[in-house]
């Protein structure tokens, strides 16, 4: 999990956004918006401060309880809306990551190749694998190193983002 790879930055990061962006508390049940507590991941301020000077970033969800307003919301709780351009969710989009249909629906409104697009998520089927055989780039953000025989681009910081273009 050391190792940093080099490469250009992308147009586009497309997040994911329970457990990588917002701390996902299973206990708590409904919109996010209305949690007693919502916290961010560690550095997800800092990273994004700085990453969305440079690309555009977008959240990219499949949560079920929390609408586009509510994810907003809940982003504003912690001061991390003004850094995201938009919000893809599964009420709006109807369809789930990594299915195609949603992929396709999502660079439809950025207007933008999937070579300039990455995502950066936290689960292995939904966030990783799915969307690289639609041929997006990934990320994994794995802080606990659950995913130990993953061999693709992983990360166990979301300030490592950065390192691996170099700003």
């Amino acid at each position: 999990m050391d190792k940093i790879w080099t490469g250009k930055i992308k147009k586009v990061y497309l997040f994911d956004w329970g457990d990588t962006i917002m701390r996902d508390f299973p206990d708590e049940q409904g919109a996010m918006c209305n949690w007693n507590k919502v916290e961010m991941m560690p550095n997800a301020d800092k990273m994004l401060e700085i990453l969305s000077r440079k690309a555009d970033c977008y959240l990219a969800t499949n949560a079920k309880d929390s609408s586009k307003e509510d994810i907003k919301k809940a982003l504003q709780r912690v001061d991390l809306y003004k850094y995201f351009k938009d919000i893809f969710c599964y009420k709006e989009l109807g369809v789930l990551k990594p299915s195609k249909e949603y992929f396709d629906l999502v660079l439809n409104r950025l207007k933008e190749k999937k070579e300039n697009v990455i995502l950066i998520g936290d689960n292995l089927e939904s966030d990783i694998i799915g969307v690289q055989n639609i041929g997006i780039d990934t990320i994994l953000y794995d802080p606990e190193d659950k995913y130990q025989n993953y061999k693709g681009k992983k990360i166990a910081n979301l300030m490592m983002i950065l390192q691996t273009i170099n700003i």
